[in-house]
């Protein structure tokens, strides 16, 4: 019993000396000096870094990230095409060749004959003609086309006249049938057609020099600064002629007519036609001969405007700057591509070059600045990749 309350007694001492401890380092700490306290508590180190960092920040006059800035090197382009004829050309072909046939019609005997025969372009086939020599010839021939009957006569000599075969009734697959009447009164004849040399041909147009494609080449640059697009060419044709003339850009249809034949056309066309990259120009016709020269394709960029940056620099900050307390200093970061980097830089109306390769332009720009408003307007004489401009005042 005794034991416990000598323990109890203990543990109340201790609490006691270590509450006076503290007390006593509070009050010491409360009659410091006013900087003495702050540097105790570290309350200055905090303030330090603060006016630093506030410092840092009230030294940046300008600080921009204007990304890309184009360059264009001219204002208008002009895309030329070489000359070119198109016309249509008309050849005698032979269409089908069909061996040689007999053709009969006695009283128990009748023989006709199926030929068929294929035409692989009937849309530019025209005067297509049947012909034959017979070594033997009596009685009524008949031919039918595709089931028509085209002719129906006595041939009285070896080389009978071509027979012509309307296009109305022709087909891109084709039958001819051959018959010969029968012999009347005279039942103990038979009428026969011995036909050889029999040959089918045609005037055949070839059109493939009736379309003419080219390519010409549009930057990405231009493409993204297009304004207005033209086509200018001069046709030599003769206008009672020749047929509707069509122009088509990326299959794009550009022009749909006659033409200004022997003098200069000049049509616009929308800019949305053209690619950036290869771009395909298609002249056709369907009739007649044209020499088509001085083919261009014409565009108009738009102006671009160049960024400008504007700050402004107080009456003690301009101080600072002329009494060379501290220097501002112009900074360029640009993407480190290892090209390049050209501009004209227009500091408050007073011009500055730029011609570098490095990925980080400086130059101290002390005599540039004036109290109030200031600009900084790039203008590039490349293309430019511009991470960061700023102007900063540095000791």
């Amino acid at each position: 019993m005794n034991n416990k309350k000598a323990q109890g007694t203990n543990a109340a001492s201790a609490t006691g000396f270590v509450a006076l401890i503290v007390g006593l380092i509070v009050l010491y700490i409360i009659f410091l000096p006013p900087e003495e306290r702050a540097n105790l508590l570290g309350e200055n180190e905090t303030a330090e870094e603060e006016g630093v960092s506030v410092e840092a920040e009230e030294n940046i006059l300008l600080l921009e990230y204007p990304g890309r800035i184009d360059y264009l090197k001219e204002k208008e382009y002009e895309h030329d095409i070489s000359a070119f004829k198109l016309y249509k050309t008309i050849n005698a072909q032979e269409i089908d060749i069909i061996n040689p046939f007999v053709v009969r019609h006695g009283l128990f005997d009748e023989v006709k004959k199926e030929a068929p025969f294929k035409i692989s372009d009937l849309k530019n086939t025209e005067n297509v003609l049947l012909s034959f020599t017979a070594k033997k010839y009596n009685g009524l021939l008949t031919i039918k086309l595709n089931g028509v009957n085209i002719f129906e006569s006595e041939i009285t000599t070896s080389s009978p006249k071509p027979i012509k075969l309307k296009k109305d009734y022709l087909e891109e697959d084709n039958m001819l049938e051959f018959s010969v009447s029968g012999t009347g009164v005279k039942f103990w004849s038979t009428n026969i057609y011995s036909l050889d040399d029999i040959r089918i041909v045609g005037d055949v147009a070839d059109i493939s020099r009736q379309e003419s494609k080219n390519i010409f080449f549009i930057s990405e640059n231009e493409k993204l600064n297009l304004e207005r697009a033209k086509l200018r060419f001069l046709p030599q044709c003769k206008p009672e002629d020749v047929g509707k003339l069509d122009i088509l850009i990326n299959y794009q249809n550009v022009f749909s007519g006659v033409p200004d034949c022997g003098g200069i056309n000049v049509y616009s066309f929308s800019t949305n036609v053209l690619y950036s990259g290869d771009n395909n120009i298609v002249f056709k016709t369907d009739k007649g001969s044209y020499l088509i020269e001085q083919i261009k394709v014409q565009t108009s960029l738009r102006e671009l405007i160049y960024p400008t940056y504007y700050f402004e620099i107080n009456e003690t900050t301009i101080e600072k700057i002329k009494g060379n307390t501290y220097d501002a200093v112009l900074s360029i970061e640009f993407v480190n591509d290892k090209k390049d980097k050209e501009m004209n830089l227009n500091i408050n109306n007073r011009m500055t070059s730029v011609d570098t390769e490095e990925a980080k332009y400086l130059k101290k720009v002390d005599e540039y600045l004036r109290e109030g408003n200031n600009f900084i307007k790039i203008e590039p004489l490349s293309m430019l990749d511009i991470i960061e401009l700023k102007v900063e005042l540095e000791k």
